[in-house]
C-alpha cells in the first residue's frame, strides 16, 4: 500500500456518472511499520496497536490466524503492549479479529461459488440449446451478454 491515498466513495459506484451530488472521500495513511512513522509515534496508542498488529502477523506465519492472535495478546500483556486493553477486551479482540479473517475467507468462497453457479447455468443453456438444434444461438449467445441473460431467461435457468 502506498504511505497515503484517498478513497472516493464513487470509485465503488456501478455506473458513474459526471455530475455527482454527494463524494465521500477518505484519506488513508499507512500505519504499518516503516510508513507514516511520524503519525505513529504521536500516538502511543496507535504504536501500541501497529506493534499488536505486527507480533501477530509474525506469528501468523508460524501458526494458524486465531492461535496467532491469542499468542499475541498474551505477548502484548507481557510486554505493556495495550495490556489494560487486552486484558479488559480480550474476548472481543479475538472474536472481531477472527471474524474479519474468517469474513475475507468466506467472500472468497462466496466468489468462487457463485462463479461455478455461473458456469453450469452457462453449460445448460448451451445443452438446452445443442439439444433443440439452436447452434446459431449458442454461437451469438457466447459473444452477446444480453443475447445470453434473454435466453437464461426464456429458458427458465436461474
Amino acid at each position: 500500500m502506498p504511505e497515503q491515498s484517498v478513497l472516493r466513495l464513487s470509485d465503488a459506484y456501478e455506473r458513474k456518472s459526471e455530475e455527482l451530488d454527494l463524494e465521500l472521500r477518505i484519506r488513508f495513511i499507512n500505519i504499518n511499520p516503516g510508513y507514516n512513522e511520524e503519525i505513529v509515534e504521536k500516538s502511543p496508542t496507535l504504536y501500541q496497536y501497529v506493534k499488536f498488529v505486527d507480533i501477530v502477523r509474525k506469528y501468523q506465519q508460524e501458526m494458524p490466524f486465531p492461535e496467532a492472535v491469542e499468542k499475541a495478546i498474551d505477548e502484548c500483556i507481557k510486554k505493556g503492549i495495550l495490556a489494560e486493553f487486552l486484558r479488559k477486551n480480550r474476548a472481543e479482540v479475538l472474536r472481531v479479529s477472527i471474524f474479519e479473517y474468517d469474513e475475507e475467507e468466506h467472500m472468497r468462497q462466496e466468489r468462487e461459488e457463485s462463479r461455478q453457479e455461473g458456469i453450469e447455468q452457462v453449460n445448460d443453456l448451451y445443452d438446452k440449446l445443442f439439444e433443440l438444434g439452436r447452434s446459431e444461438d449458442v454461437k451469438r449467445a457466447v459473444k452477446d451478454a444480453k443475447y445470453r441473460e434473454k435466453l437464461l431467461g426464456e429458458f427458465h435457468i436461474d
